[in-house]
């Protein structure tokens, strides 16, 4: 299985493929023409990439590389609320849920994988919660995109955790979902496959060691082609698009008592086939953040 990943190293932004704990770039020579993931999506040239990196022995180890969120400039973040069953919500059977529940997410509020997530200043650093979810990277644009061609449109998968400001939710949900630097993504995308079924993967979010979120993706209230069957009836999804596909019980705010993210935290978020999103929880930024 082919897995993705934007990086820095020496100041520069490069990506390649992520393997067994290192990055294989791909050329300078490469990135000229094609200089960043989304370009390689949008292009459609994935076989070209495939052939590049067979013919790159270069690497580096993960640790000496900050991952950057496989999110470039331009790319839309759409996220899913309340597309699992919880107990704290007291949800409608599924046969009552008949409208999916829509907001963004600016790119700005996302780090990548073993970087860290900062908690706000003030009043708004009291209530941080995690939300770890699966997320969908867009291959091919479309518009009325039909549930039985979804395939299709899908570049691959990767991990979202869905940082969210509950006391600010109560009066506005952008406000609550868009501080900068209180969610994360990665730490690579997955490409799709025939033989992948995202809904058999298993999403387990550890904090702290502690297993506090784990349940099967197939376990959404609204699958993945339904999702972005919707999406596309309101507007045209473009190649670099991510859709955050909601959060299963086990938040910080399902906790009792609440459980939100206080300073030095490790918040772990695995889906298998894909990896790890990894984030220590800091109260201040680092001077070389």
């Amino acid at each position: 299985m082919l897995k993705l990943s934007t990086f820095k190293v020496h100041g520069e932004t490069a990506f390649g493929e992520y393997r067994e704990g290192k990055i294989f770039p791909v050329s300078k020579k490469f990135r000229e023409k094609w200089p960043t993931l989304r370009s390689i999506i949008e292009e459609c040239v994935q076989d070209d990439l495939v052939n590049e990196l067979k013919n790159n022995t270069k690497e580096y180890f993960i640790e000496d590389v900050q991952i950057l969120p496989p999110i470039s400039p331009g790319s839309r973040v759409f996220c899913v609320g309340l597309n699992y069953h919880k107990k704290y919500l007291l949800e409608a059977p599924r046969t009552e849920r008949t409208e999916i529940i829509l907001f963004s997410k600016d790119i700005n509020c996302f780090v990548g994988s073993n970087c860290p997530i900062i908690i706000p200043n003030g009043k708004a650093g009291k209530s941080l919660d995690y939300e770890g979810e699966l997320g969908i990277i867009i291959g091919k644009s479309g518009k009325n995109i039909r549930d039985e061609d979804v395939d299709k449109h899908i570049f691959g998968f990767t991990i979202v955790n869905d940082g969210s400001i509950r006391d600010w939710q109560k009066h506005s949900i952008f406000a609550g979902k868009n501080f900068e630097y209180s969610s994360s993504c990665g730490p690579c995308i997955l490409i799709n496959q025939d033989e992948l079924d995202p809904e058999k993967f298993l999403l387990t979010t550890k904090l702290n060691d502690r297993i506090v979120q784990k349940t099967r993706i197939e376990k959404m209230i609204f699958n993945y082609k339904e999702i972005i069957a919707y999406i596309s009836s309101i507007l045209t999804l473009m190649p670099g698009d991510i859709i955050a596909t909601g959060s299963p019980e086990g938040s910080g705010t399902s906790q009792n008592p609440h459980r939100f993210l206080e300073n030095d935290d490790l918040l772990e978020i695995e889906i298998s086939n894909i990896g790890i999103l990894r984030n220590k929880i800091l109260s201040q930024k680092p001077i070389n953040f």
